[in-house]
């Protein structure tokens, strides 16, 4: 038999990381209005829009969870026993870096995989400010999560 606490530390985690995925599509919406990138959304890598749209949250939702593990323990953010302080700067920096380095890494990749194939070139200067706007909405979702995370972890600390 399981101990419960385990299955409430599992459920615990699994929430956590559903709660990662929910921001991150919420954060990822506006690009779905960039016609380009809805079109090409729609037709790959399956034919179905909903899903396709769930593959690419899936996996920007899982590159932001291993750079926010990864900056947590490079980068120090949080607070150790030898440094109690948080660094803040640090875990915005993280924040806001990340969407920063898909888009230009994302934009690259496109670019030279049009020319590679010969393809037409659908990543116009348009799409790409479109992309960055988008961009830019994302870095507000996540601070703006992190920041109401943050306020509801103090009031569950506070003593009652």
């Amino acid at each position: 038999m399981i101990p419960y606490s385990i299955i409430g530390d599992v459920a615990t985690t699994l929430l956590q990381h559903l709660a990662v995925v929910g921001v991150v599509a919420l954060g990822c919406l506006p690009s779905l209005m960039i016609s380009d990138v809805r079109t090409r959304l729609g037709r790959w890598p399956t034919d179905r829009l909903p899903v396709n749209y769930a593959l690419l949250v899936g996996g920007i939702a899982l590159g932001q969870i291993v750079v926010l593990v990864a900056g947590w323990k490079l980068l120090h953010i949080g607070s150790t026993p030898q440094d109690p302080r948080f660094r803040a700067g640090r875990l915005g920096a993280v924040l806001v870096s990340y969407p920063i380095a898909v888009l230009g890494l994302g934009t690259l990749g496109v670019r030279l995989y049009c020319w590679r194939q010969a393809a037409e070139q659908w990543l116009t200067l348009r799409t790409v400010a479109g992309l960055g706007v988008a961009a830019g909405m994302y870095i507000v979702t996540l601070t703006g999560a992190v920041i109401v995370l943050f306020i509801a972890a103090l009031f569950v600390a506070l003593p009652t």
